[in-house]
């Protein structure tokens, strides 16, 4: 089978500088028109029934559930006859609302402000319209989309007196304050989390605020006892049921379609939570493995991120258009 590169998106926005701009979009299509078929997610349902790609192929995908994909990047699709593959996170977008805004709608340039409004993402409303209009399939990019602590070492030390990035603050379970420790972090979705006792919390800021050493700090607050806790096996599995259960029961009752794709947040899973995945109906589940698909397991996708850049952009898609390239691409890449 020739490859299909499956390129993920979050934003198409009116200004260069931050994630792909309307110019450098308009340009990526033309670029993938010319040397590629582009295909529709529903492709993948031909795929699993054996049908094999003639030409070298491309699907596209954005995450997240950005409005700038209604205002910016659907118009480009219509015009085209393009159709990407949607992936909302349920949580931030599929509130019954209706809402005005000044057009042409100028998303914020400042990431810290993203999570922190609704005005960012699409509402229930705006996504029925594209789907009338027909330029996205939608799939679920979780309900809650968030970071947590997965290990209880201590590697870095809370420094910011400021607001913290919204992923920390959630993973923290209060607001931050200068000097509260770092654990490492990934998906809620992939791995048991890491609850920090409050006594921790404030004994390692007690350390930092003594001595104002991070390294003199970790040290100190790795030899600490009775750092926390981690949920159960039992608890997580729920965890990640409830979530994907809600996100997709939420997407199906607003829109009134079948939900068959999944893309995991920051590509991140585990086969609890990819079995978790199957039972509940996901039958396409995305990663950011960095490959392109020959088909086989279809609950563990690869996609390539779109550069904003147009000689990385050229790169990439010319290295997955050729079978044996995108092989090695997909070697070396792990």
């Amino acid at each position: 089978m020739k490859p299909l590169t499956v390129l993920y998106y979050h934003r198409i926005l009116p200004f260069k500088g931050y994630d792909i701009d309307v110019d450098t979009f308009e340009w990526q299509l033309a670029f993938l028109k010319k040397r590629f078929d582009i295909v529709p997610p529903e492709a993948l349902f031909d795929l699993r029934k054996g049908i094999k790609l003639k030409r070298p192929s491309v699907m596209l995908t954005f995450d997240d559930g950005f409005m700038d994909n209604y205002t910016y990047a659907s118009p480009i699709l219509e015009s085209l006859k393009i159709k990407a593959l949607l992936f909302v996170i349920t949580s931030k977008v599929l509130e019954k609302k209706s809402r005005t805004f000044q057009k042409p709608f100028i998303p914020a340039k400042d990431e810290s402000k993203i999570y922190k409004t609704d005005r960012e993402f699409l509402s229930s409303n705006e996504l029925r319209t594209l789907k009338k209009i027909g330029t996205f399939s939608i799939g679920s990019h979780s309900h809650n989309h968030k970071k947590v602590f997965v290990s209880d070492k201590v590697i870095g030390i809370w420094k910011n007196e400021g607001s913290a990035h919204w992923s920390y603050e959630y993973a923290v379970g209060e607001k931050p304050q200068q000097g509260f420790p770092i654990f490492e972090m990934a998906s809620e979705l992939s791995k048991k989390r890491f609850y920090p006792s409050p006594e921790f919390l404030y004994r390692v800021r007690e350390i930092y605020k003594n001595c104002k050493d991070e390294k003199e700090t970790l040290e100190q607050a790795n030899l600490l006892e009775q750092k926390g806790y981690f949920e159960s096996d039992y608890e997580f599995k729920r965890k990640v049921e409830r979530d994907l259960k809600t996100s997709k029961e939420l997407i199906e009752k607003q829109l009134s379609v079948d939900v068959h794709f999944l893309s995991w947040p920051w590509g991140e899973f585990s086969e609890t939570s990819l079995e978790i995945a199957k039972n509940l109906g996901f039958e396409f589940c995305f990663t950011t493995e960095k490959r392109a698909f020959f088909g086989g397991n279809f609950c563990r996708i690869g996609r390539v991120k779109a550069p904003n850049k147009k000689t990385s952009f050229t790169r990439k898609l010319t290295l997955n258009r050729y079978t044996t390239l995108a092989t090695l691409y997909r070697l070396w890449h792990g």
